[in-house]
């Protein structure tokens, strides 16, 4: 069967799946950012410019979460059971890979689409002159497509022979944070190399920006094509790796693996058992390596901005919690959630799990593994910012309240726990979980930006780590909202556990 009719197949495979949701949820938030910052600003004629500015700096940061989740639903069909095992019976590796390759590439020309649309749409929503030359349009859409296009390659690449999708999930939550952090440095060519920032890399659009009047100014440039060109050659080399590691891809039996290994005496386990279940899996180190890169982050956004920083230790301290409360700590507590809940969400573990537990046992199990495990990431947290402020020698004390900061992060970080425990049991993909607790995060902003920090648990936790006094009232108000959101997380969960028909994968 040629590669066309293997791609109609691969369209009935994904047919009621809604795989394209993702992307207009992706486009409607973009949009909706851009709305709450720029709404009622002064509708200049070159308004259009702050759009082309401002939105390959967002792409940054939603893009590769949300390619990265669509290369995982891509593959998690084939990663169930033994499909893939019987797909090779029939056809090639390399059929299999690139008729979803092209699949995903025209998924790929259908978001570009949406965003390009979306501009136009924005112009007319904000007041902005939309009469502008049609070329920049397509040129930030060639530009938005070829970057996307090196994603899905390295994503669709990672899915496809990793069948834990927590890396490829993963690889595009660092690459986001990386360039975006990448954009604050001097510009470099180990910038223009990396895949994620060439969205922004190859912008025909400058701003410039006057300390003293506090006035922004935006201008067209020429554009850089340099980095997509990178981009370019990245796919090539991609593809070249792919091609290699199919010649040489099996599905091996579980029955050679096991045979190779040593007998062993068999012993009853004494460790808890969630934390048992996690065995082999890296999730668990994501809590702490994400703070070790949050902190080498917040330290030199720290010493390049010594001359606003002014508060030593507690300037250090924001820096350090900026990216990890808003963005890192939420998305690696969907991770570790994802993974615990994976175990009884493959083939008929739950029905299995069921008969021997009660539901409010299981609910409570992978709620205080994950409670202890972010818990004990937190207290990294706080030893790398000590370790930090000690190597870069800053003086005087230690800000008074920094034990009562962990003290409610800990709490709020809690709260998350039990909402992430929550959708990881309802929603049995491992992707979408990890896409909601990153919207959660931009959500938890937006609630301090607005002064509405008592509204999610994840503003709860960035008021809690980024807030230099709470008043009594406050702290009153702040741990009673937490106890609130922790009870009826965890109650809903051991309802909808209880009430729920439990399904199976067949």
């Amino acid at each position: 069967m040629g590669i066309i009719g293997n791609l109609f197949i691969e369209l009935k495979k994904h047919k009621r799946r809604c795989n394209l949701l993702l992307f207009i949820a992706v486009i409607v938030a973009e949009m909706a950012f851009l709305y709450g910052n720029f709404h009622g600003k002064e509708a200049t004629s070159a308004g259009w410019m702050l759009l082309f500015y401002n939105i390959p700096i967002i792409n940054c940061v939603f893009f590769p979460v949300s390619i990265a989740g669509f290369a995982s639903r891509l593959m998690d069909i084939e990663h169930k059971g033994e499909m893939l095992k019987c797909l090779y019976t029939f056809s090639t590796p390399q059929k299999i890979f690139f008729t979803k390759y092209l699949y995903g590439a025209i998924c790929t020309l259908i978001l570009v689409a949406m965003q390009c649309g979306s501009i136009i749409l924005c112009c007319g929503i904000l007041g902005f002159d939309s009469d502008f030359p049609l070329k920049y349009l397509l040129i930030h859409g060639l530009i938005t497509y070829i970057t996307s296009m090196t994603l899905l390659s390295i994503h669709l690449l990672l899915s496809f022979f990793y069948r834990n999708q927590a890396l490829s999930i993963s690889v595009g939550i660092l690459g986001s944070f990386t360039a975006f952090f990448s954009l604050v440095l001097p510009e470099s060519i180990i910038q223009k190399f990396l895949p994620w920032a060439t969205f922004v890399t190859s912008g025909f659009v400058t701003m410039d920006w006057n300390r003293n009047t506090r006035e922004v100014k935006y201008a067209l440039g020429t554009p850089d094509y340099t980095s997509t060109i990178i981009c370019i050659g990245w796919i090539v080399l991609l593809t070249c790796i792919t091609l290699m590691l199919l010649k040489k891809s099996g599905v091996e039996e579980a029955e050679k693996i096991m045979s190779k290994r040593k007998t062993t005496k068999i012993a009853l386990h004494r460790r808890p058992v969630e934390i048992l279940k996690l065995k082999g899996s890296p999730a668990w180190i994501a809590f702490f390596i994400v703070p070790a890169i949050s902190a080498a982050i917040g330290t030199v956004n720290y010493l390049a901005n010594l001359s606003i920083l002014k508060e030593g230790w507690y300037s250090l301290w924001t820096q350090h919690t900026l990216f990890l409360c808003y963005f890192f700590m939420p998305v690696i507590i969907g991770i570790f959630t994802g993974c615990i809940w994976r175990v009884e969400h493959s083939g008929t573990n739950m029905n299995l799990l069921m008969t021997h537990q009660r539901p409010a046992m299981i609910v409570l199990g992978k709620y205080a593994a994950t409670c202890f495990i972010t818990s004990v990431s937190l207290i990294w947290v706080v030893a790398l910012y000590l370790i930090a402020g000690s190597m870069i020698h800053i003086d005087g004390e230690l800000p008074s309240g920094i034990i009562q900061w962990i003290g409610l992060g800990i709490l709020s970080s809690w709260v998350i726990c039990a909402f992430q425990v929550l959708v990881s049991l309802v929603i049995r993909n491992f992707v979408l979980p990890i896409i909601v607790a990153f919207l959660g995060g931009f959500a938890g902003l937006s609630c301090i930006a607005k002064d509405m920090p008592y509204l999610t648990p994840f503003s709860l936790f960035d008021l809690a780590m980024n807030q230099r006094e709470l008043g009594n009232a406050n702290i009153g108000a702040f741990t009673l909202s937490s106890v609130i959101f922790i009870v009826v997380f965890i109650m809903i969960s051991i309802l909808y556990l209880s009430r729920s028909d439990v399904r199976s994968n067949e």
